[in-house]
């Protein structure tokens, strides 16, 4: 008797998707994988590049202090956003949470594993970075056909500044978006995880190249 392998992937509708969504990601970006995303350092961290903690953690005081399921007021919302003064800001992380798109703006969260950011696209300006060049991809939308091939667990670099929205959350209004790694599997559940402990060692949460 022998051992059957453990496939690397389990082909699935959702690892199908996923591979789709790269393939037209590398027709719009190029590379799919690029080797480094240089970041800001507007919060001095120790590792000298913000980390979405580090502006988290510097820049969420500027979020008016309001009720539980209140709105801040417009006076509040200007003094915070006076406060940001518009700072710019270039950081990375994992899609966390599916895009909630609004007509034509979008919302989602990156997170670096300890803290989440909102980000916010709006159709007609956020533009997707070539990853062949390093050149903005000129082109009307880019930056939204981008994020609607994004999947839950993908790398993502922005480009934007600080501000709070109406809702009174520190978020980055997106100028542009640089794909960094494809999640082609999805990402396990928070409450049992991956239950085979070979796929667990073989297939790990990072994102792999295909």
């Amino acid at each position: 008797m022998t051992d059957t392998p453990t496939p690397f992937l389990d082909e699935n509708d959702q690892t199908r998707a996923r591979r789709d969504h790269l393939e037209a990601i590398r027709a719009l970006v190029g590379n799919a994988y690029p080797n480094r995303f240089p970041r800001t350092n507007v919060t001095a961290p120790p590792e000298g590049e913000d980390t979405i903690t580090s502006v988290v953690e510097k820049f969420k005081p500027h979020e008016p202090r309001v009720e539980a399921g209140a709105r801040p007021s417009p006076e509040q919302l200007e003094a915070a956003n006076a406060g940001l003064n518009g700072v710019e800001v270039r950081v990375s992380g994992r899609v966390a949470t599916p895009p909630r798109v609004m007509g034509k703006v979008a919302f989602v969260h990156l997170s670096d594993g300890k803290s989440r950011l909102q980000i916010y696209v709006r159709k007609d300006d956020a533009r997707a970075v070539s990853n062949d060049t390093g050149a903005v991809i000129d082109e009307a939308e880019s930056g939204w056909r981008l994020l609607q091939l994004l999947d839950h667990g993908d790398f993502l670099g922005v480009e934007g500044f600080l501000f709070v929205t109406k809702t009174g959350e520190l978020s980055v209004h997106v100028r542009e978006m640089q794909f960094l790694a494809k999640a082609l599997v999805p990402m396990p559940d928070k409450m049992h995880g991956i239950s085979d402990p070979e796929i667990g060692r073989r297939q790990p949460i990072s994102s792999r190249r295909a």
